[in-house]
């Protein structure tokens, strides 16, 4: 697009000698002072070109324009150059002064100055506007929750602006529609019940489309957004959208009441800066938000289950509910022998304490050997070994645990025996065994448990149940894979509760391995 000039002269055979020295660009005419400002305002003026005669007085033309147009550029065209017209014409704005009659190749040089020098200045006045911004940057990236980001877009916009009436409206995408999350300006019971849906109204519109648009009063009924202006005092407004990497997120709305002031392009494009500062903040909260509750669910859940299991249920995409599937694992049980004897005796506070001693040096070995505790059933402990993580050694790994676990409890044994006699009759039972198993989620929508089902759970509890001695039986299975890694003695059949065919069990004498 030609840069437009504007030439303010007397007559239309200056116009012609003037227009062929520039005709690289849009050259418009007209010969006095009102003329001059219509024309300014229906076209983006760059330079104007201003004969000073009897006429036409140059000086008070531009100086007029200028009021009215701070950053046009300006040439006098003059007869007599003068000191004191010189020094009043620079102190008005005027980029350089021509004497006529006018040479062509002078004046395409000093058009060429005062474009560089235009070209400088309105650098100049970004940078004053940008700094500002930066700071404003610092700001929004410095807050740590939504209200603050929106609060601080809103004390930003009205400092830019001078306006008393904004809105920010967030898109819902489980309402999908948008609705006011921050407002001044406007009634607190009417904030809260808007509702736009995108494509709807003027914000709507922006929301969609992710383009920012200006209504001014003049230019209203022109525009495809006519139907929308409801409120007549409007005289000026702005809506902008928030873009975070593509994404839009909502929309900024400001206008003006009660004023003659109108908004231009420069406002709408430091309104788009500050809006994206703002939109970067609320994505950098977002995400602060989001690491946080991952976080505080992680804890959470490691609580009550395995880290493992925590890690598969935070990232998993299905319902939860599906999670689960038939897995081949290694199941290992821990049951505290005579526990019920030492209820009867013992004060629950220390009784506690025992348990936490058990439970502690249980867990620990168990994830340390790459295990995964399922679940804590009063005084018994039920562990499995290759799910959810897989481990081709899973069932050394368990056994290798359950000689860990049997050394460690007869340790906290003797020391609790040694603060009391009730703890004398106390023992641990342990069973191994591994096989097919249903692993995954069991139970409602509302409450449910990552837990393993199957037969081989039954039998590993009957194991335990039959031990005595801190002894760890295990079923044949176990002992073929891994026969030539322990010593293993074939401790005989065995008839488990509510398992219908006697079952050859095994045993590990002592804790050396092969």
């Amino acid at each position: 697009m030609k840069m437009i000039i504007l030439l303010v002269v007397k007559d239309s055979a200056s116009v012609a000698r003037l227009r062929s020295a520039l005709d690289e660009y849009t050259v418009l005419f007209c010969t006095g002072k009102k003329e001059a400002v219509q024309m300014c305002q229906e076209h983006e003026v760059a330079i104007v070109l201003v004969e000073d005669s009897t006429r036409i007085n140059g000086y008070e033309t531009f100086v007029t324009l200028r009021e009215q147009f701070p950053v046009l550029s300006g040439v006098l065209l003059t007869s007599s150059v003068e000191n004191d017209l010189l020094v009043a014409s620079f102190s008005a704005g005027f980029s350089g002064i021509l004497k006529m009659p006018v040479q062509a190749e002078h004046l395409r040089t000093m058009v060429k100055q005062s474009i560089e020098r235009k070209k400088l200045d309105d650098e100049n006045v970004r940078l004053r506007t940008l700094l500002p911004l930066y700071s404003l940057g610092e700001q929004f990236l410095s807050s740590t929750t939504e209200k603050e980001v929106l609060e601080g877009l809103l004390e930003s916009v009205a400092e830019l602006t001078g306006s008393s009436h904004m809105s920010i409206l967030l898109y819902d995408e489980k309402q999908a529609s948008l609705h006011i999350a921050a407002s001044r300006g406007m009634d607190k019971r009417l904030a809260n019940s808007v509702r736009i849906a995108k494509g709807e109204h003027i914000a709507g519109w922006v929301f969609k489309h992710g383009k920012p648009v200006i209504l001014n009063k003049e230019d209203q009924e022109t525009t495809i957004f006519s139907p929308f202006l409801k409120r007549a005092e409007i005289v000026s407004a702005i809506s902008c959208p928030l873009i975070i990497r593509d994404n839009i997120i909502g929309v900024l709305n400001i206008s003006q009441t009660g004023t003659d002031e109108r908004f231009s392009e420069a406002d709408k494009e430091v309104i788009s800066i500050v809006c994206g500062q703002a939109a970067m903040a609320l994505e950098n909260v977002r995400a602060l938000r989001q690491v946080e509750e991952v976080t505080r669910t992680r804890t959470l859940l490691e609580q009550y289950m395995a880290p493992e299991v925590a890690q598969l249920l935070l990232v998993r995409e299905t319902e939860l509910m599906e999670l689960g599937d038939i897995r081949k694992v290694t199941i290992l049980f821990a049951d505290i022998r005579n526990f019920t004897a030492l209820v009867q005796q013992l004060e629950l506070d220390r009784l506690r304490a025992f348990l936490n001693d058990f439970f502690n040096i249980f867990t620990d070995t168990i994830f340390q050997q790459q295990g995964t505790v399922d679940k804590f059933m009063g005084d018994a402990v039920l562990a499995m070994f290759g799910a959810p993580i897989a481990n081709q050694n899973a069932t050394f790994a368990a056994v290798n645990a359950a000689l860990m676990i049997k050394q460690k409890f007869e340790k906290i044994h003797r020391q609790w025996r040694a603060k009391s006699d009730v703890f004398r009759n106390i023992d641990l039972g342990i069973g191994i065994t591994s096989g097919n198993v249903f692993l995954g989620n069991v139970g409602s929508s509302r409450r449910f448990d990552y837990t393993v089902i199957g037969n081989e759970v039954n039998i590993a509890q009957r194991l335990a149940a039959e031990s005595s001695h801190c002894r760890i039986y295990l079923t044949e299975s176990v002992r073929n894979d891994v026969h030539h890694l322990f010593h293993m003695e074939r401790w005989g059949e065995m008839k488990l509760r509510g398992i219908e065919e006697p079952m050859v069990v095994y045993t590990i004498p002592a804790m050396e391995k092969l």
